[in-house]
């Protein structure tokens, strides 16, 4: 933890950084001790470590490790026009997160899945994090809807940082809130400006570089958004959680200590001066 912008600040990692593949589920108490030994607080767990949960909680609870955030699995069938199917993505991702409810009041963080033109689809998202959010309240959990990723190869529209706090704000929950994804932010918009459209909003982060074409998920230092400056405009705001990093590794490349060290050291000396 560090004392910055007025505020304490624990310095937390997303366990995608691992690169830990299936079968494979026996590195995560050694990928845990090293990021702890290198100096991160916490850990937020992903969905993409490994889609099994109970291995998760297992891996996480062996390794006494604090639990900042839990990534959820909802998808794009929640923008079904069927109902049944709506119904049933939003009981998948319930029984999912509900494997970590020891962990709450953490946040959790869902992907916001209206990048569509047609309307319709976007009444029936709605209706399913509704669903959603009633399930996970009743469990302690603060919801962070995550903004998008701009990937006009694979999604019909961009949903921009604004529209998603709009969202978040039309369910009148005190519970509902936003995660803000640095990464994604930097591909198709002011990066400080979506800051500012999401005041108040934020309870959760995702820090990430990338070279401001498409999603790369860097660590810090390799792309060119300048995170120093992105930072402390949302710690400025009343965002007083950890500064969370969801970087990963090359394909294939499995981080040693030393590697966890390096990203640690460019977050405190550079991300963090």
């Amino acid at each position: 933890m560090i004392r910055k912008y007025g505020k304490d600040i624990s310095i937390t990692l997303a366990t995608c950084a691992f690169r830990i593949p299936a079968g494979e589920e026996k590195r995560f108490p050694y990928h845990f001790e090293a990021a702890q030994k290198a100096g991160f607080d916490g850990f937020e767990l992903s969905s993409s470590s490994h889609r099994k949960p109970e291995v998760l909680l297992a891996a996480a609870k062996a390794s006494q490790v604090k639990i900042v955030a839990v990534h959820g699995v909802l998808d794009g069938r929640s923008c079904s026009a069927e109902e049944a199917v709506r119904n049933q993505a939003a009981e998948d991702a319930f029984r999912y997160l509900a494997t970590f409810a020891e962990f709450a009041p953490c946040p959790i963080v869902e992907h916001y899945w209206d990048r569509f033109n047609d309307p319709e689809k976007g009444k029936c998202f709605r209706d399913t994090v509704g669903k959603l959010l009633e399930k996970t309240e009743r469990s302690g959990f603060v919801f962070c809807m995550e903004n998008a990723p701009y990937k006009p190869e694979v999604n019909e529209r961009y949903p921009e940082i604004a529209e998603i706090a709009r969202f978040a704000r039309s369910f009148g929950s005190g519970r509902m809130f936003m995660t803000f994804d640095v990464n994604h932010a930097n591909l198709h918009e002011d990066v400080l400006y979506a800051v500012s459209a999401c005041e108040g909003l934020i309870r959760h982060i995702h820090v990430s570089d990338n070279h401001g074409h498409r999603e790369e998920h860097l660590v810090p230092g390799e792309g060119i958004i300048d995170l120093n400056a992105v930072i402390r405009k949302i710690y400025e705001t009343d965002y007083c959680g950890p500064c969370n990093f969801e970087f990963g590794y090359p394909k294939g490349y499995v981080p040693e200590l030393k590697d966890y060290q390096h990203a640690f050291e460019v977050i405190k000396t550079r991300v963090l001066a």
